[in-house]
């Protein structure tokens, strides 16, 4: 009798296990949909909604690792998928720490005006992690800090099925590469904190200015707050001089520009040649503090008359000058 009664309170506890187990994935995977459902899709063109039908879009899915991501500031998910600009923020408080992933999804038609969407096309996908949105912080406190980042490149890997990207895998270098870079041709200069006595708040006040100066001359002739950083996309045509409408698309910190040419022949009687280029400027100020040094920056070209083998290509340099153009052949 003992024995029964003792099996049946163990076959409660179980049931109660797995009941409250379930219970608990299930308010899991309810955070995340509800998440998602509220990312904010900034894109101005104000097309693109993750609760569309996606049977006869072109969808392109970011998993994005959190593992060692603080759950405070937001992600900025950033993209240019066929020709299309892609802006998501996504507020990371809101996110439980048991949530070591998630599902960031773009999906737009597979033709637009510019292109027909087939593999492999190229793209990418950038994802920032902005710890303070706080945008009235002074331009020198966000000088020398770079906002944890990373991007990927990738291919259009089906015009049926979602292709899947990765970012902040642990295995990436982007960020690493981004920083060292900086850090090796910032070239900050090395003050002396010796004067900056609490019996001379004039002297400390001047020494703060004079230090905040160093660093905004450092690395670059001209590292003011307010000039645009400039960008050249160079786009070799020799091998499609038969082109009619292309277009040029460029990324810097979050920012995106981008040029149509919808004559490409006039354009090239108008050169006298057949290399386009574009020169974009970018804000220096962004909601992720100034463009410095060693920032990364993508571009694109799109076109129809690309194909074969790709109607989408993109390619990537790091920021070398903020007082000069930085140039970078897409093609």
């Amino acid at each position: 009798m003992l024995r029964n009664l003792g099996i049946f309170f163990l076959g409660i506890v179980f049931l109660v296990t797995i009941s409250l187990t379930f219970s608990f994935i299930g308010t899991v995977m309810a955070q995340e949909s509800e998440i998602l459902s509220k990312i904010t899709n900034d894109n101005k063109q104000g097309k693109h909604h993750d609760n569309d039908d996606d049977n006869d879009k072109l969808v392109v899915v970011s998993q994005i690792n959190l593992k060692d991501t603080e759950r405070n500031g937001l992600l900025k998910v950033v993209g240019v998928i066929n020709g299309e600009d892609f802006v998501k923020t996504i507020p990371l408080d809101t996110l439980k720490e048991t949530t070591k992933k998630l599902k960031v999804k773009f999906s737009m038609n597979k033709e637009n005006e510019i292109v027909s969407a087939g593999k492999p096309d190229e793209f990418f996908v950038c994802a920032y992690h902005i710890k303070n949105t706080d945008t009235k912080i002074n331009y020198y406190d966000k000088q020398g800090i770079i906002e944890y980042f990373d991007c990927n490149e990738g291919d259009i890997k089906s015009t049926t099925s979602p292709t899947q990207i990765s970012l902040f895998k642990a295995t990436s270098q982007v960020y690493n590469k981004t920083s060292t870079y900086y850090k090796m041709y910032s070239k900050p200069q090395v003050v002396s904190f010796a004067t900056l006595a609490n019996d001379n708040t004039t002297q400390a006040t001047n020494d703060v200015s004079n230090l905040k100066m160093d660093i905004a001359n450092s690395g670059d002739k001209d590292s003011s707050s307010d000039k645009p950083v400039k960008v050249k996309i160079i786009v070799p045509m020799e091998d499609r001089k038969d082109a009619k409408k292309i277009k040029v698309m460029a990324m810097l910190k979050g920012q995106i520009k981008s040029a149509i040419i919808d004559d490409v022949q006039k354009e090239f009687d108008k050169i006298g040649g057949y290399t386009i280029e574009r020169t974009f400027a970018f804000d220096r100020n962004t909601d992720m503090g100034p463009i410095q040094i060693g920032d990364r920056f993508h571009a694109c070209v799109i076109g129809q008359d690309l194909n074969p083998p790709e109607g989408s290509e993109c390619e990537k340099r790091l920021i070398k000058h903020l007082d000069k153009t930085n140039a970078l052949a897409a093609r």
